[in-house]
């Protein structure tokens, strides 16, 4: 008999036990088992427009996720250039980057395209073009494996130099910094006889302050982002091309993430895109301001040295047409660009 109601006793201590972790259970708050996490990196300043949209990027996802989706941003290029974070993103180090269409073009070389020097003219033009040829790039940029989430005009791009420069000729003496990373263009310069020398991103300004290059190509975004107008104090007014930058994700990544939440988080990126798009222009415009503010000069050129430089690309184009460039695609915008101009069934 006492044996039994020992056995009873037991039983009924474990049972009390047992509802008690039930209820200290209940009452603690309920956290997902692991958060995923997606490490995008971007060699663009932090405190530069795309820095800012990143991270409200990063902001919105882990709202619409509930925290269940953390997002890294690794800005000013701490990651590496263009080419070491698309190499990490093969290899899972990183889940996304931001690229202009320079980076981009070593996985959809149809994107360089929109860079060839004086191909795009205007403002018009390049909304146009990037319309008709965003499509084409996403669906290359998917079949090796990456996801394109946004898409930006990244504004235009003007030669900064420390000395002034007006005409193409004078240009063969400098030397002109280029990410080593950027390899077509790198070939591009030198088909056209001028003196590149590889450095990247991050060490532009002390090869500037060092001597070991003379000038650069940049949008004013990204030389005040820099700082590197501190050195290379003269800017050419004369658009040379447009660049545009977008947000990658490696496929892989793309596919950790529940379905429930991608088409809010592509409705997020399209938000982030709208917003940096619609004041890149006037960003552009004010950073030339405070450069100028800050001991930047403007060097003008006149209708016949504007002239000039474009016979200088145009002469050359065959010769990196089909090296660097895409043919097939650089001609596909050169005729939607004719017809743009001469308003015979081509429209925004």
């Amino acid at each position: 008999m006492q044996r039994g109601q020992n056995g009873r006793g037991r039983i009924a201590a474990m049972l009390r036990l047992l509802a008690a972790a039930v209820l200290i259970a209940a009452a603690m708050p309920i956290q997902p088992l692991q958060a995923l996490e997606i490490k995008i990196a971007s060699v663009a300043p932090e405190n530069s427009p795309y820095g800012t949209a990143l991270k409200q990027l990063a902001a919105e996802w882990q709202r619409i996720s509930g925290g269940t989706i953390r997002v890294n941003i690794y800005h000013n290029g701490i990651a590496g250039d263009q080419a070491n974070i698309l190499r990490k993103m093969r290899i899972g180090q990183l889940q996304g980057g931001t690229f202009a269409n320079t980076g981009i073009s070593a996985i959809a070389r149809e994107a360089l395209s929109v860079t060839v020097p004086f191909l795009i003219r205007d403002d018009r033009e390049f909304a146009f073009v990037l319309k008709r040829l965003r499509p084409i790039i996403d669906q290359r940029l998917e079949e090796q494996g990456f996801k394109a989430l946004a898409w930006a005009e990244a504004g235009w791009i003007y030669l900064f130099s420390r000395t002034p420069v007006e005409q193409p000729e004078q240009i063969r003496s400098l030397r002109l910094a280029v990410p080593p990373d950027e390899e077509d263009l790198l070939n591009t310069f030198r088909a056209l006889g001028y003196r590149v020398v590889p450095v990247d991103i991050p060490e532009t300004l002390s090869a500037l302050n060092s001597g070991m290059v003379d000038a650069i190509l940049s949008s004013p975004l990204l030389a005040a982002g820099y700082q590197w107008f501190g050195v290379a104090r003269h800017m050419l007014e004369l658009r040379i091309a447009p660049a545009m930058g977008c947000v990658l994700l490696s496929e892989r990544a793309w596919r950790q993430i529940p379905s429930k939440f991608q088409q809010p988080f592509l409705d997020a990126a399209r938000r982030a895109e709208e917003a940096l798009q619609s004041g890149l222009q006037q960003l552009d415009d004010q950073a030339v301001d405070a450069m100028t503010g800050y001991g930047l000069r403007i060097v003008e050129t006149s209708a016949a040295d504007q002239a000039a430089w474009r016979e200088e690309f145009e002469r050359n184009r065959d010769r990196v047409i089909g090296s660097a460039f895409d043919g097939l695609t650089v001609r596909m915008i050169e005729r939607d660009l004719a017809l743009l101009r001469s308003g015979n069934g081509a429209s925004d």
